[in-house]
């Protein structure tokens, strides 16, 4: 009888142990000591960019700290690092991913491989399948700003992760193919510092190349990621490089980037529109067009737009808050060169 009083007593104590969670462990240092960490051990390598001042982030570390099943998996099978983006000694990986927002987590393998970035989809964060770990396609359009898809951007990262950690080795012959081979995918702001770099470092001075390139365009989040990081390298000074300028290109141009809507009464609708024309050689269909916004609804044209013709993208904003406003929209296409354009529209509400 004694016996079975304890064992009813022990079952409550039992179910808090089994539901006990240890946090993820998370190393501190250079990235490129993570690396070298992780190939002594054998492990993958598991990144969580985030910033001191976000309260988000703490959030989600939180809520990853809680699911007994991933902090395992991630304590046993990666060397963790979390990369504080308000130090600037561990800026280097948020600069090399392109990181636009926080928290945000990377998988890579011990060589420097990006195996998959994002969320998964399912309620709590499980890790254990990498492949159900990702990012909607329009989604890391308008977010990262890159011309590319999901998988490009993996191979895009995976080449000059690799670059970092070859420089970082002295090994800069090796790093600055690596890097060259990246532009090909698509051209941002670290790449382009680091070939400008290991150029240099290499006493290889044929950066002309770089200077063919068009400048990329910064955003406000690449802002404050880069800095002045590349403002001495030498880009094309033609203004912007015609894209897909081929036979079969899929092209088009805004008459106007930025829709100034000047005053508005709040409470009130304002209609606006984005003028553009196909410019390439085959026909334009816009995918979608959108906006986070719930203050904004957009329509665009249902057919295709030939070339040569004009369309337009069409919407009404709705004048719910007072003050200076900014919405940027974004436009998707079927255009492999330009898959998305980003318009803005601005006024102020009275």
């Amino acid at each position: 009888m004694i016996m079975k009083y304890l064992l009813i007593c022990l079952i409550p104590f039992l179910l808090l142990l089994s539901c006990h969670t240890e946090p993820v462990h998370y190393k501190t240092g250079r990235i490129e000591d993570i690396f070298a960490q992780a190939r002594k051990e054998n492990k993958k390598v598991f990144v969580l960019i985030s910033d001191t001042a976000c309260g988000n982030c703490d959030v989600f570390q939180k809520r990853i700290d809680s699911v007994n099943a991933t902090t395992t998996i991630l304590n046993r099978d990666y060397i963790c690092y979390k990369a504080n983006t308000s130090d600037p000694a561990l800026k280097d990986i948020t600069q090399i991913v392109k990181c636009p927002a926080f928290p945000f987590p990377y998988f890579f393998d011990k060589e420097g491989n990006l195996l998959a970035f994002g969320f998964p989809n399912n309620r709590n964060y499980l890790v254990d399948d990498l492949k159900k770990i990702g990012i909607d396609e329009y989604v890391f359009r308008e977010m990262f700003r890159l011309p590319i898809s999901t998988s490009e951007y993996k191979k895009l990262i995976s080449l000059n992760m690799k670059a970092y950690l070859l420089m970082k080795e002295g090994q800069t012959k090796a790093a600055y193919g690596l890097v060259k081979e990246s532009v090909a995918i698509a051209v941002y702001p670290y790449n382009i510092y680091l070939a400008h770099r290991l150029g240099e470092a290499d006493g290889k001075q044929d950066g002309g190349w770089i200077a063919q390139l068009e400048r990329p365009e910064f955003t406000p989040a690449d802002k404050l990621i880069y800095g002045d990081l590349i403002d001495n390298i030498t880009f094309y000074k033609g203004g912007q490089v015609p894209a897909g300028n081929g036979n079969d290109s899929i092209n088009y141009a805004f008459l106007q980037k930025t829709h100034e809507c000047g005053m508005i009464a709040k409470g009130t609708d304002y209609t606006f529109s984005f003028e553009f024309k196909n410019t390439g050689k085959k026909d334009l269909v816009i995918t979608k067009a959108e906006h986070s916004c719930s203050c904004i609804e957009l329509k665009w044209p249902n057919q295709p737009v030939r070339p040569g013709e004009t369309s337009y993208i069409r919407g009404v904003f709705h004048a719910e808050q007072k003050g200076r406003f900014i919405r940027e929209i974004y436009v998707h296409t079927i255009s492999p060169d330009v898959p998305m354009r980003v318009v803005v529209l601005t006024g102020e509400v009275s």
